[in-house]
């Protein structure tokens, strides 16, 4: 099994849980495609807040070294 780093870990649940909600909201506005590339694009324009809304334990967790 191959071991996958927990802050890719992160960061992918990050941008599919963000492109998935960008999806159902332009899904909901009749534009869909359109609010998936929002989506992602919010999810990679807000990365660099992972310091300011990430939970203590997940920040924690990603960094803990005796994985």
């Amino acid at each position: 099994m191959i071991a996958m780093d927990r802050v890719a870990v992160v960061a992918l649940l990050w941008f599919i849980v963000l492109t998935t909600g960008g999806d159902a909201i332009g899904y909901w506005f009749k534009t869909p495609g359109t609010g998936l590339v929002l989506g992602f694009l919010f999810a990679l324009a807000t990365i660099v807040t992972w310091p300011w809304v990430m939970p203590r334990a997940i920040d924690d967790w990603m960094h803990d070294p005796r994985a």
